[in-house]
């Protein structure tokens, strides 16, 4: 394999057009980087940009490039070159060596190279989504925090943490709507709870959109979802009692302390096993042993839709059943986690 490719972009506009938060160039030398990963050792590969129109990459996507695909130089070349790659197309990595290797013929540029990057644009952050996203979160928080993720990943100075703050942000005005100790405050207060909970999605789908992961993201992220959910239901009990409703707060306590001790278990197994601390630990669990029955009752414990189900029944107003059920289901995914801790960390025991 040769250790030099070139990429051509219509104009340095296009090549610096950000997809999804990453400039198209900085996006194609990461997949390059990808296949000369693999390939026999050079000095250092060479990615050509050419770019027809004469113009130069911005500092960003320099720098983005500098940072995804630093094994690489890149070059920048005007003018026209028709047996380099056309950029605007985006092929990854399989893709790129399959075309080095002369296995698949070079295509000519795209009659509407803006209308293809958009359409990548859409591709890359319909895929941030997670396998193990629950129903709410599949037809109802993913698409609506998706397009959120899309707007700000228009601008380059968007990053993860800020979407995490955000959801710190929504969290805070919550729990001091709660505590205002009014009906009013109760339900501003559940709105912004599933507000906060399709917020939640974001951060993560803008640190894989920018391949911007990373386990302290992870860990912010976990720490304030549990915040969230624990300051939720902390700030429904003491709106209760602010309102005099001393018997529908005490059952509400009940399940915020099964809860806290769940997460207490589910931390301890967590940190063992090196993870971040979620609200759906237990789905590691389960893993490898799911059945029908198990999936559905993954769902129906799962973080998106308890969030929804409090938030619709609480600004409803029917906050005695939904904090007894809430209890009462807590109390079996307690017994749940309970069980499942034991069988995972049985094999340890047999093989110490």
């Amino acid at each position: 394999m040769i250790d030099t490719a070139a990429f051509r972009f219509v104009s340095a506009r296009t090549a610096n057009r950000l997809v999804a938060g990453v400039p198209a160039a900085a996006r194609i030398a990461r997949a390059y980087a990808e296949v000369r990963a693999g390939a026999p050792s050079v000095p250092m590969p060479v990615l050509v940009l050419v770019l027809e129109d004469g113009g130069d990459l911005s500092p960003f996507a320099r720098a983005e490039i500098a940072r995804l695909a630093p094994s690489v130089a890149a070059v920048v070349e005007s003018g026209a070159r028709q047996d380099a790659i056309p950029g605007e197309t985006l092929p990854d990595a399989a893709a790129i060596a399959a075309l080095i290797a002369e296995a698949a013929p070079v295509l000519p540029s795209p009659a509407d190279p803006d209308a293809t990057l958009e359409q990548a644009n859409r591709k890359i952050i319909r895929a941030t989504a997670k396998p193990g996203d629950g129903i709410v979160s599949r037809r109802l928080n993913r698409p609506l925090s998706q397009a959120v993720s899309a707007l700000l990943l228009r601008f380059d100075w968007v990053r993860p943490g800020q979407a995490t703050a955000l959801t710190g942000a929504i969290a805070l005005t919550m729990a001091a709507c709660l505590l205002t100790g009014t009906f009013a405050g109760l339900v501003a207060g559940a709105v912004l709870f599933q507000i906060a909970s399709i917020a939640d999605g974001i951060d993560g789908e803008i640190a894989r959109a920018t391949y911007r992961t990373s386990p302290s993201g992870a860990a912010w992220d976990s720490a304030v979802d549990a915040a969230t959910n624990l300051g939720f239901l902390g700030g429904v009990i003491a709106n209760l009692a602010l309102r005099g409703q001393t018997a529908v707060a005490l059952i509400g306590l009940a399940g915020l302390g099964i809860l806290a001790l769940g997460m207490g278990l589910l931390g301890q197994y967590a940190r063992a096993r090196g993870e971040p601390l979620n609200f759906d630990g237990a789905k590691a669990l389960l893993a490898g042993r799911e059945t029908a029955l198990t999936r559905w009752l993954r769902y129906l414990t799962m973080r998106d839709f308890y969030c929804l189900f409090l938030a619709v029944t609480i600004a409803l107003g029917w906050v005695t059943a939904a904090l007894t059920i809430f209890t009462a289901a807590a109390a079996v995914w307690l017994m749940a986690v309970i069980a499942l801790l034991v069988r995972a960390r049985a094999p340890a025991r047999r093989q110490a």
